[in-house]
């Protein structure tokens, strides 16, 4: 059997699962909206494309349940995911109705972000990379797929909550200084021109919140989770731990708050972040080599996960490349790619919750770089 015939026969049984684990708290999220759902982002969709997706998502999850059962040697997962969308069909299916208005509680779970989201983002790149991959014979169901979709659906989903943990830090800075009629005068600037003037204060401060982390051992014993991914691709960037993303979060969005920038040019920046943090881990062949030392491409990001000891702790910028060459971390050789990825010394083994507890387990020694 062919590689990607026997990876695409694997992975039936975990999209089965998945699939029918998404669709019945798609269900739920029907029942249950001022608790499953996003408030800003219920006012982005309507009803009718929540129903077309979620209906798209069962047939969907049923097909790969009968191919799982057939095919797979993952019958449990199958026979899960089966389980789920015939309960997800009783509760209701994509008919399910729901009461309005809806609350807003104080807690939510942003299940409907986390649908929408990975179906537009694996859409669109897997769609590209499929097309355009740098290592053809990665297919897209790669070795650690399942622990990285895991991180994702777990970020995802708790986005609620951590929105909240995340601002914090900026809103008790933003009442320490009160930067009163600068802070008036930045949210009056041209939205894009807030957006340019984000993308470079942010960037400055998530460099060295970035290159922190390889620095402090207690720090990386959480970012090496990050590292541990072995596979590039648009998956590959969603393996973080939860306290790196609290950290290195809260405290990029500190300039953004303090400095008084409007909702409007922080809500334009961010997912154009998003898209960029996924593309610049994606398995895409093009070297971008003129683009590259002004904007982070996946040449440049792929130096950062490399293995290779004498190129460990490069490339720290996640948007702007300028940093790196401004501090002395910048490595992209034109037309180069890492030989391999992942931790130098060590490996992380198990699933999402071994990922969660590793830097509380006792730390091997982070390798020393040597000069190039």
């Amino acid at each position: 059997m062919a590689p990607l015939s026997r990876s695409f026969v694997n992975g039936t049984a975990w999209m089965a699962a998945f699939l029918g684990v998404m669709g019945l708290l798609g269900v739920f999220a029907f029942h249950f909206p001022e608790y499953l759902t996003t408030p800003q982002l219920r006012e982005q969709y309507t009803e009718a494309q929540v129903r077309t997706l979620l209906f798209v998502g069962l047939v969907l999850g049923g097909l790969f349940s009968l191919l799982g059962l057939l095919l797979s040697q993952r019958k449990g997962l199958a026979l899960l995911g089966m389980s789920c969308i015939t309960l997800a069909v009783l509760a209701g299916g994509s008919n399910v109705a729901f009461e309005s208005p809806i609350r807003r509680p104080n807690f939510y779970l942003s299940l409907d972000w986390l649908l929408l989201d990975l179906v537009l983002i694996a859409t669109l790149f897997i769609s590209i990379e499929k097309f355009f991959r740098l290592r053809p014979e990665q297919v897209i169901l790669r070795d650690g797929w399942q622990v990285d979709l895991m991180h994702y659906v777990a970020n995802h989903l708790f986005l609620g909550g951590l929105v909240y943990l995340l601002y914090l830090p900026a809103q008790f800075v933003q009442q320490w200084l009160d930067l009163g009629r600068l802070a008036e005068n930045i949210a009056s600037l041209n939205l894009w021109l807030q957006v340019l003037l984000i993308y470079a204060i942010t960037d400055f401060t998530q460099y060295w919140v970035h290159r922190a982390f390889h620095t402090f051992p207690w720090l990386w014993r959480f970012h090496k989770v990050h590292h541990s991914v072995e596979s590039m691709d648009w998956l590959a960037g969603s393996r973080l731990h939860v306290v790196d993303i609290l950290i290195t979060r809260s405290l990029a969005l500190i300039p953004m708050v303090v400095l008084g920038f409007s909702n409007e040019a922080i809500n334009t920046y961010l997912p154009i972040l998003a898209l960029q943090t996924v593309f610049i881990h994606c398995n895409l062949r093009f070297s971008f080599n003129g683009l590259t030392p002004w904007v982070a491409t996946p040449r440049f990001h792929h130096w950062h996960h490399t293995a290779d000891h004498d190129h460990l702790d490069r490339n720290f910028a996640v948007c702007l490349p300028i940093y790196d060459r401004l501090f002395g971390t910048y490595h992209c050789p034109e037309g180069q790619w890492p030989d391999a990825y992942g931790l130098a010394n060590e490996k992380i083994e198990g699933g999402y919750w071994a990922h969660l507890i590793a830097p509380f387990k006792r730390p091997m020694k982070r390798p020393v770089r040597r000069s190039s």
